[in-house]
């Protein structure tokens, strides 16, 4: 049996992310039901038109050659759901203060480079005197060329039967992609064609500076910010780093610290990342591709998954049947890729922020 959402969900105005959410949970109820998502929208979520477009634009690809119509607003949708974990995530963070594109049927995106140079912005000049031209230098910027996200979540069927279950969907979807994001955005691999480059590919570690305190941080950060500085960046700068790193910056560093900071716990501790945000691009498809299934056999594996197989060959651990534990798989795939347009990005290891202490138990 359906159960429909509470009717006092729709009296209020969703945000995009929502409906990809929708879109999600009517896929899930649809393939138990045996019906197809776009009516089991309809069902669950009566006058929401914007979901039955997602539906529509995920379906039918021709759909989406339309930027005014099912393109756009799913393309709005993907766009706020990465905005919509940027609590959990520092890389969706970052992507919502950088350059956000939208890939929409092009098979790759070749962003405009930067190279700030005041002598490339123009002259003062004298009245009635010639006006010097200066060809405007352009580096190329990284082309960003789609790689797959794919997300797979498992939900019980008593899960499915919830009337929560637009917000379970939502919720496991959007704490896997943030947790993936972080991992490889943060990264310092290189683009091998499957998983996008790590922003810290070819970049040269500053060393921390020792003896801890607020010595040692105003140290470290500085000499990130002269980094940035010195590859023409630095006017909108934010930190990176681990919840355990910010704490004794928030501490010691005091209320008058302005710079941003986002906090992944991708960052190993000890490692502090400055990044330009305005020379940050990310792009995403427009479009996301849902399957569902209950016959799956699943590597609960959330790093290195391994084909399942039989002795003598890697045998993957642990699995689950989706048919023998009632349950049932949810698949997301969307196309994304990001990069820098300019070498903006610092990074210092091996930091020593927190405060020596000593043994005071035996002082009165």
């Amino acid at each position: 049996m359906t159960i429909a959402l509470d009717p006092t969900d729709r009296n209020k105005r969703p945000r995009p992310a929502t409906y990809l959410a929708r879109a999600a949970a009517a896929h899930i109820r649809a393939f138990v039901d045996g019906t197809t998502p776009e009516r089991k929208a309809k069902e669950m979520f009566e006058d929401d038109k914007v979901t039955d477009v997602i539906l529509k634009a995920a379906s039918t690809p021709a759909a989406i050659s339309n930027v005014g119509w099912a393109g756009a607003l799913a393309g709005q949708a993907v766009e706020d759901s990465v905005m919509a974990i940027t609590s959990s995530s520092a890389a969706a963070d970052l992507m919502s203060r950088g350059l956000k594109l939208n890939f929409d049927g092009y098979a790759s995106i070749r962003v405009p480079g930067r190279l700030l140079s005041a002598a490339d912005a123009g002259s003062w000049v004298g009245e009635g005197q010639p006006i010097p031209l200066r060809a405007q230098l352009m580096t190329n910027g990284p082309t960003l060329t789609p790689h797959k996200l794919c997300v797979i979540v498992s939900l019980t069927y008593e899960m499915i039967a919830s009337s929560n279950i637009e917000a379970i969907s939502g919720a496991l979807l959007s704490e896997a992609a943030a947790l993936k994001l972080d991992a490889t955005l943060f990264g310092a691999q290189a683009d091998d064609g499957i998983t996008p480059g790590g922003i810290l590919n070819g970049i040269v570690p500053l060393v921390g500076t020792t003896g801890g305190g607020p010595n040692a941080i105003m140290t470290d950060v500085r000499g990130l910010m002269k980094n940035l500085v010195a590859a023409g960046a630095g006017r909108a700068p934010v930190l990176c780093m681990s919840p355990t790193q910010a704490t004794p910056l928030a501490i010691m560093a005091g209320p008058k610290f302005n710079l941003p900071v986002l906090l992944s716990n991708s960052i190993p501790d000890g490692t502090v990342i400055a990044v330009e945000a305005s020379s940050f691009a990310s792009a995403f498809s427009p479009v996301p591709e849902f399957a569902v299934g209950t016959s799956a056999i699943l590597h609960f594996e959330d790093t290195n998954p391994a084909d399942i197989s039989t002795p003598p060959a890697t045998v993957a651990a642990p699995v689950k049947s989706m048919f023998q534990t009632d349950s049932l798989a949810l698949r997301m795939v969307l196309r994304a890729a990001w990069g820098l347009r300019a070498p903006h990005v610092a990074v210092v290891t091996n930091t020593t922020w927190l405060p020596h202490t000593s043994n005071c138990s035996g002082d009165r």
